[in-house]
């Protein structure tokens, strides 16, 4: 097996989506160990550069300010206050009406020397070396907003006593324990992510990979969609989301709990890493089916969305065709239209006009009661006209049968009767027609059976009396030419019979898949001493891929057979033959073009009648049968014969559906 066979093997895509799921399960399990690590101490290490710019140590600082306001202003109890702060490592100095709450001494030159500290008055006159969310003696923010970075806008309040101040701070000596816990959490989240951004780099060459193969298989280059392929886009999002979010939110939830320091809550790590895994797994299917519904270039067919936009397009253009139809064409329509609408403004306009000068609310109910019988009327008399027009158009189409009733009184009422009268002549003249045709083509076909015994038996004693020496020498001519006429006759004969029974609808057909390159090239290996003995060039054009087409393998090799034979026998000698066959628009068009050796001045759909020859003073080769059963055959097959003429060009054009689309 190729690389290439290797690369699209089942086993190869297996790996890599294991792979895949593999190192996100680690990269979620190394993460979530990570931060469970941390979970005993607390996340001190939040990114920052530097412990100086420690959030955890600034939040210490300023939660301890904010419950000693609270504990000064007698929110809460001193016992209350000592529960809240217990864990805090630093000093703080609280006073309020010579109430005080510390535990040191502290002045402004001491907590400013400290590592975190903040200094709050009623003043105003605040000083801090943190980045604090809400500080004392001052009101909510004004723009009611909490951002990591200090605000001026905050409302501050008048109502405190003199001498009233508050100073936290903590010390590098106290904080030195949790500078400790930080550069430890550093140096474990610097590894950490190390490797995470390791696996997630081999995580996304493997989907690359899995981009690149999915759908596709070893042994050939068509797109093979799964069972999962078939749902709708929108539902497959919807799965997409639904699965990741419902699992990634439960285990973002629950990490945010271990590392806040809930650590009776680790044994559900496990489970919920499992679950995120399995998510993650379901979702990766997901989009590698939506890839594969992109490679196979059905997204708009199994988008509800674009469908339901082109619906409305649709909509819109049919719309809009047949109001322009109604403007431009059926100009009858639109002038009664037209008129009815005029009529409608008038007299809505004479109606305003009446009502205004003072006229009498019984002649506005009459003039309306008028306007709606008017308008009655004429939606009958439209309607009349149209199923008059729509009863012309299925008589145009072969529909004889089809009667107009329940006509509006008049002259659609006569016209109804009349065309009756004339669909009825039209189907008795159809059926003498195709009974007449019928008859023609019993007789041949009768005919070309009752000869086939007869020249049987002429060509057999004529073929022994070639063989044998005659006297005098002229009868061994005369039976030569005896036998040369008796096989054009039977040529003639067994052309006649197929031709009739094809046309009679009595000849079956049985089609299959076939691949209409391999007919072409198989219908040329047989002709091929007959072209290299013409002295014709044979240009031949055909696709590398198989092109299917549905038919009856047996007739399309005679139609070949006929197309190329007239081509070595008619075409001028030294000139080019063109074949081609290519994919256009959903069909297989075989083209075959050659330079006549003699003035074609005979209409294209004439070439194809029974007994019609291109040359009309050629008497000695062809029965003029041999285009009109390629095209018999070719239309009883499912396909589209077509004969151009161009000068001195003859072109025939033959195409077919592709199958399987």
């Amino acid at each position: 097996m190729n690389i290439k066979g290797i690369l699209r093997s089942t086993a190869a895509k297996i790996i890599a989506f294991a792979g895949i799921v593999g190192c996100f399960a680690a990269a979620v399990i190394i993460g979530e160990n990570a931060i469970a690590g941390c979970g005993r101490d607390g996340m001190i290490y939040q990114f920052e550069t530097d412990f100086s710019q420690s959030s955890y140590m600034a939040g210490q600082v300023n939660n301890t300010a904010v419950t000693l306001e609270a504990a000064l202003e007698g929110g809460i109890s001193r016992q209350e206050f000592e529960q809240q702060t217990r864990d805090f490592p630093g000093s703080y100095y609280g006073v309020m009406n010579g109430k005080v709450i510390s535990n040191a001494e502290l002045s402004d030159s001491a907590t400013q020397n400290a590592a975190f500290y903040l200094i709050a008055r009623p003043d105003d006159a605040t000083q801090s070396n943190i980045s604090w969310y809400y500080m004392p003696f001052h009101d909510e923010p004004i723009d009611d907003s909490f951002d990591d970075e200090p605000t001026d806008e905050y409302n501050v309040r008048s109502d405190y006593p003199l001498g009233t101040v508050i100073r936290v701070c903590v010390t590098s000596e106290q904080a030195a324990q949790y500078q400790e816990i930080w550069s430890a959490q550093r140096d474990t989240f610097a590894h950490t992510i190390c490797i995470v951004l390791t696996l997630t780099a081999a995580a996304l060459l493997l989907f690359v990979y899995l981009l690149f193969v999915t759908g596709r298989r070893p042994e050939d280059e068509e797109m093979h969609l799964a069972t999962l392929d078939r749902l709708p886009v929108e539902v497959n999002v919807l799965l997409f989301w639904s699965a990741l979010g419902l699992a990634g939110g439960l285990n973002i939830a629950l990490t945010a709990e271990i590392a806040n320091g809930s650590s009776d809550m680790i044994f559900l790590l496990m489970p919920s890493v499992a679950f995120l895994t399995a998510a993650f797994a379901f979702a990766l299917e997901l989009t590698l089916s939506l890839v594969r519904i992109v490679k196979n270039r059905s997204f708009a067919r199994q988008c509800w969305c674009v469908r339901f936009v082109r619906w409305c397009r649709r909509g819109v253009q049919e719309s809009m065709r047949k109001l322009m139809h109604l403007l431009t064409r059926d100009y009858k329509t639109r002038n009664v239209l037209l008129l009815f609408f005029g009529y409608t403004v008038v007299l809505a306009l004479l109606a305003t006009v009446f009502g205004a000068e003072g006229g009498s609310f019984l002649a506005f109910v009459l003039g309306i009661a008028w306007f709606l019988a008017a308008g009655y009327f004429l939606a009958r008399r439209i309607h009349g006209f149209e199923r008059i027009v729509e009863a012309l158009h299925r008589m145009r189409g072969g529909d004889m049968e089809s009667r107009l009733t329940d006509m509006p009184e008049g002259v659609f009422a006569a016209m109804a009767e009349d065309l009756g009268s004339l669909g009825d002549g039209m189907q008795a003249a159809l059926q003498n027609e195709i009974r007449a045709e019928r008859m023609k083509t019993e007789l041949i076909t009768n005919v070309s059976h009752d000869l086939k015994t007869p020249l049987t038996s002429i060509l057999s004693y004529s073929d022994l009396l070639c063989q044998m020496e005659l006297t005098p020498e002229e009868a061994n001519d005369y039976a030569k030419i005896i036998h040369q006429k008796s096989l054009r006759l039977k040529n003639l004969t067994s052309d006649l019979f197929d031709i009739s029974k094809v046309q009679s609808g009595v000849e079956q057909m049985n089609c299959e898949r076939l691949d209409a390159a391999t007919l072409v090239r198989q219908a040329l290996a047989e002709q091929e001493k007959a072209i290299q003995a013409s002295g014709l060039a044979l240009k031949v054009t055909l696709p590398e891929k198989e092109l299917p087409i549905r038919a009856d393998g047996r007739k399309m090799s005679r139609v070949l057979e006929n197309l190329i034979g007239n081509c070595v026998k008619y075409s001028l000698h030294g000139t080019r033959v063109f074949i081609s066959l290519a994919e256009c628009d959903g069909q297989a068009v075989l083209e075959v073009k050659n330079t006549a050796n003699y003035e074609m001045d005979f209409a294209p759909d004439e070439i194809t009648e029974r007994f019609v020859r291109g040359d009309a003073a050629r008497s000695t080769e062809g029965s003029g049968l041999g285009l009109a059963i390629a095209k018999s055959y070719t239309e009883a097959c499912g396909g589209a014969f077509e004969v151009t003429v161009d000068g001195d060009l003859f072109k025939v054009r033959i195409s077919f559906p592709i199958y399987g689309l």
